[in-house]
């Protein structure tokens, strides 16, 4: 294990037991918390924010319950921002619309009585996504050597925090340079035979269980997009299409209004919240790191979010409601995150 390792685990204890979180929870701690998850499968992913266990999800809802953190739907927590509501709560966000959403997570959440929104990519159930970190994942997974050639990178990952490394730092490689490294990337994948639009569509919702999953009282449908595109790197039309060609899809599906947005990748600025307002959904959530204020009342189209990953602890989760992950990523700024 690393030194940084070591550090990223045993700080949120840190934080906790010396009093830093409550010192810090005076200024960035909000009532009210967004987490993201995605997959809640088991097997071995180097990206640990793709896959959280059922057991850590399960032990998150415990230990919201037992310290009376009401988990909500979002437009109960829209209702709670408007109202200045100051009673702790959270809400729980699923991406891309993975199968064991409705396999998995709805029967245990069904089980502890906590609401939960679904952010379906179309092309989840069509194929059309362009899921290329689907494919580095299997690519990943599959290999103990990786090289790319075109951008004079070589990676030794036989071993499983090898492979988070390497997941980690080719992931940190695109959002750097998206333009240059993704279409070498996405050739080497191919070149190992990988198919990421098959990948999605079989560990992917199909049309049947979508419909299931929306049929659920404690369920909410969210779009996030046809393609799974980061739209802040979209001309304005494209945005606009595949916020719109998203939602109607799904409501056509589902027989019912989707009034929520997530950016994919978390990927936005004033353009895409504007674009989110005019179509007319009522809330777009991003990847920002923070808590939830009642300020945000008057930016619901550019709503943090806190990830829910299987590293997890009680310790990390009080954190993460105190804001010390969003004092941490924005250098001690402003505590209400938006655009």
């Amino acid at each position: 294990m690393t030194l940084r390792s070591v550090l990223k685990s045993t700080a949120p204890s840190i934080a906790r037991y010396s009093g830093i979180a409550v010192t810090l929870a005076r200024r960035y701690s909000g009532p009210g918390i967004i987490f993201v998850l995605h997959s809640v499968g088991h097997s071995f992913f180097p990206d640990e924010l793709l896959s959280c266990p059922l057991p850590v999800l399960e032990n998150a809802l415990s230990w919201f319950k037992r310290n009376s953190i009401r988990v909500v739907s979002l437009d109960e927590a829209v209702s709670r921002l408007e109202a200045s509501a100051t009673d702790q709560f959270c809400v729980i966000t699923f991406d891309d619309g993975f199968a064991d959403n409705l396999t998995h997570a709805l029967p245990l959440m069904e089980r502890y009585e906590a609401p939960f929104t679904v952010y379906v990519a179309n092309g989840m159930l069509t194929g059309e996504i362009d899921a290329w970190w689907l494919g580095l994942v299997k690519l990943i997974r599959i290999r103990d050597h990786l090289e790319f050639p075109e951008l004079g990178l070589r990676f030794d990952c036989a071993a499983p925090l090898s492979k988070k490394q390497t997941f980690n730092r080719v992931r940190a490689i695109i959002e750097a340079n998206w333009e240059a490294a993704l279409g070498p990337i996405r050739a080497t994948i191919s070149a190992n035979g990988i198919d990421p639009p098959a990948l999605a569509r079989a560990i992917g919702l199909s049309t049947e269980q979508l419909q299931q999953l929306a049929d659920s009282p404690f369920v909410t449908i969210g779009a996030h997009g046809v393609r799974h595109i980061n739209l802040a790197r979209a001309s304005a039309d494209e945005v606009e299409e595949e916020m719109a060609a998203s939602r109607r899809l799904l409501q056509d599906i589902i027989g019912r209004e989707v009034n929520h947005f997530a950016y994919a990748f978390g990927a936005c600025g004033p353009r895409e919240a504007q674009i989110a307002k005019r179509l007319g959904f009522r809330t777009a959530v991003t990847l920002q790191h923070g808590t939830l204020f009642s300020q945000h009342a008057n930016h619901l189209h550019e709503l943090p979010r806190e990830p829910l990953d299987r590293t997890d602890t009680p310790s990390s989760l009080r954190c993460k409601l105190a804001g010390i992950y969003r004092a941490y990523y924005s250098t001690f700024g402003e505590p209400v995150a938006h655009l």
